[in-house]
């Protein structure tokens, strides 16, 4: 763990600390012989939830549990010339399957000082296409604090998952599909994403919203010190009415400082199939010689009566070095969904995104069913620019999330797609499912 979380978690926690003692907040004075308040346990918003000192201080606990299972088939026969297969266990030409536990996050949330709020997180969850370990893959997920006084802004410093896209401005729990897009994973991994060290924050009015960070590394890569860079996203919601709702917006992130230990001033673009049961990569660049690179582009969410559409474009692009040539990739995706119980998604104007509705979870007694949707997307990107050749990606992804409880989700997925390469092509089908749990 880097010294920059330490120091967070060491100042919240000291301050948490005197804030629950008599007297602890600024400007008052402890009586002589003053009872010092009994901590207090109930539950807020769902939440068991323990209150210290006068409720300068809560603490809640976090869970999340992701157990991910599936299986690729219909891939091409296996040759020593063509890339390996998914999930091949040296068993050619024999549909593959395997499980992962894709999340296991345990941590820490509340509040100190009354308007201020903490997450202290850590992940568990196991690579893909390993064996579950604990102790090997453990590490930080989210070390942060907020202000949360004012009511159109909130300052933000730590460990966490910045705003920039759509996507990644909801929770995993609440995304169309198991994973993001490709194209998003590659343009996060600029200057965003999950685990980022940053400073920054959110700003939303009634029908806008804005997120604006300076951004250094991750928490899980090495990096002596480089990859600070600047990341925003805006929308304004340009149609309002009862039956339909536009938001129009862009995003961008720029990394100023690329590397990683070993490789200073080069960036590498690579990602999964959007499924995470198997460690096998096929689109990767390899690593490019680059002084800076950014990735940018315009997004958009609409909600016409009960069908929700999603789609955004993002232009990535390394500025070369060394005397090595800039290079441009691209790529976007489509998203459609429909409730088949319940009401359709909702607007959270606090993050700029659309998320599940409030429902009531299941009680075949009172003839509740839960929350249930359909998803559809289509996501392609390239990441050919000669003489780089990452590859390019085409995937249709069809997918049932059912909610019963709000906590609770279950996730199966089919895609199908498809990975150009310059060797033989690698085309396959799968079928995945989630056992989701957030707590």
């Amino acid at each position: 763990m880097r010294p920059a979380p330490l120091a967070l978690l060491a100042w919240i926690l000291s301050i948490g600390v005197a804030m629950a003692q008599p007297g602890g907040r600024p400007g008052s004075q402890a009586g002589v012989g003053a009872q010092q308040p009994l901590p207090i346990f109930g539950m807020q918003g769902g939440r068991p939830t323990l209150t210290l000192g006068d409720g300068s201080l809560t603490i809640q606990p976090v869970l999340r549990l992701d157990a991910d299972f599936g299986g690729f088939f219909d891939q091409p026969r296996y040759f020593s010339d063509q890339p390996p297969r998914f999930l091949d266990s040296n068993r050619r030409g024999v549909p593959e399957h395997g499980m992962a536990m894709r999340r296991a996050r345990v941590g820490l949330q509340g509040t100190f000082l009354t308007d201020f709020s903490y997450n202290f997180t850590w992940e568990f969850g196991q690579a893909p296409g390993s064996q579950f370990d604990p102790v090997e893959f453990s590490r930080l997920y989210q070390l942060q604090a907020a202000y949360t006084g004012w009511r159109w802004i909130t300052p933000r410093i730590g460990a966490y998952t910045l705003s920039h896209t759509i996507e990644f401005s909801m929770s995993s729990f609440e995304l169309p599909l198991m994973e993001r897009p490709s194209i998003l994973i590659v343009a996060a991994s600029l200057a965003s994403g999950t685990s980022r060290l940053a400073i920054g924050g959110e700003a939303r009015g009634e029908r806008w919203f804005a997120a604006a960070y300076v951004s250094d590394g991750t928490t899980t890569t090495l990096n002596d010190g480089r990859q600070r860079g600047l990341v925003g996203r805006t929308n304004v919601m340009a149609v309002d009415s009862g039956w339909a709702k536009l938001v129009l917006g862009m995003n961008g992130a720029l990394q100023l400082e690329p590397g990683t230990r070993g490789a200073a001033d080069t960036i590498r673009l690579r990602d999964y199939p959007e499924l995470r049961l198997d460690p096998t990569r096929l689109l990767d660049t390899r690593a490019i010689a680059a002084g800076s690179g950014y990735a940018v582009g315009p997004e958009l969410s609409a909600l016409l009566g009960p069908l929700y559409l999603q789609a955004e474009y993002q232009r990535v692009r390394l500025d070369g070095t060394r005397g090595t040539p800039d290079k441009d990739f691209w790529g976007y995706y489509v998203t459609a969904t429909v409730p088949l119980l319940g009401a359709p998604r909702r607007y959270d104007r606090s993050r700029g995104v659309f998320i599940r509705p409030r429902f009531e979870e299941l009680n075949p007694k009172a003839n509740e069913w839960g929350w249930l949707e359909l998803a559809a997307r289509y996501s392609y990107i390239n990441l050919n620019d000669a003489p780089t050749r990452g590859g390019s990606q085409g995937i249709v992804s069809l997918g049932l999330n059912y909610y019963p409880a709000s906590r609770l989700r279950l996730t199966l997925q089919y895609s199908n797609g498809a990975v150009k390469l310059d060797r033989p092509d690698r085309s396959f089908q799968a079928v995945a499912g989630r056992l989701s749990f957030n707590w």
